[in-house]
């Protein structure tokens, strides 16, 4: 969204994650009869010998963000169960059974697995932890830092410090400080745009000796 008689975006990250995420609101009214419509038709595909997985696939894919949000709650309210250990038995460790692991909790949950996923293990996913990390809002790089600690009780800058390296290390750290500035038309001007865009310039292509990859990553991590 563009302010009027504005050239700059007025925010360059997005918010990922539905409404239901940021505002923590997933009281047992909010559910409705289609998310038990969801865990009925889950527990249909997985009855009897073998697992429908076509079907499976259908009822868990299908879903907006803010129904994944809902259902795998519902499901353990119905049957005692944590849908994602269900898809773990039903589905197993490989491609498939990940993917619907991923799809049996909230799109925030799914995030910190996948975090956690990147980090297990020889060698770390960097271009998995890019993707998710990066042009991420300042209100949801928080609920994400939160949220994986809340999971796994660990602090993520703590745990990618350990994991990463380099140029990348310093991207990841400047994204985690959630200190994008919001967008202001009297100070984010066509003259600090030119400002800016001296300073990339002298840090990289015009730096004689090296790249200031710090000083590169804080002006694009910070800039609107």
């Amino acid at each position: 969204v563009n302010e009027p008689g504005s050239l700059y975006p007025t925010i360059m990250s997005i918010d990922l994650y539905p409404a239901i995420i940021h505002e923590g609101d997933l009281s047992p009214d909010s559910f409705g009869p289609e998310v038990d419509e969801i865990c009925n038709e889950i527990d249909a595909s997985c009855k009897g010998f073998g697992t429908n997985e076509k079907r499976l696939l259908k009822a868990m894919g299908s879903q907006s963000p803010e129904t994944r949000c809902k259902v795998p709650l519902r499901y353990k309210e119905l049957r005692g169960k944590e849908l994602k250990n269900v898809m773990k038995s039903e589905c197993g460790k490989r491609n498939f059974g990940t993917a619907l692991q991923f799809l049996a909790v909230s799109p925030i949950e799914a995030d910190c697995d996948m975090i956690k996923a990147a980090c297990k293990g020889v060698g770390t996913n960097e271009l998995l932890l890019f993707t998710i990390l990066c042009g991420r809002s300042n209100t949801e790089v928080e609920l994400l830092k939160k949220k994986y600690f809340e999971i796994h009780t660990a602090d993520l800058g703590r745990v990618l410090d350990g994991e990463l390296g380099g140029d990348l290390e310093k991207m990841i750290f400047n994204t985690l400080q959630a200190a994008e500035e919001i967008f202001d038309s009297d100070y984010h001007t066509e003259a600090l745009m030119k400002e800016d865009a001296a300073k990339l310039y002298e840090m990289g292509q015009g730096k004689r000796f090296g790249t200031n990859e710090a000083g590169l990553f804080k002006i694009l991590c910070d800039r609107p």
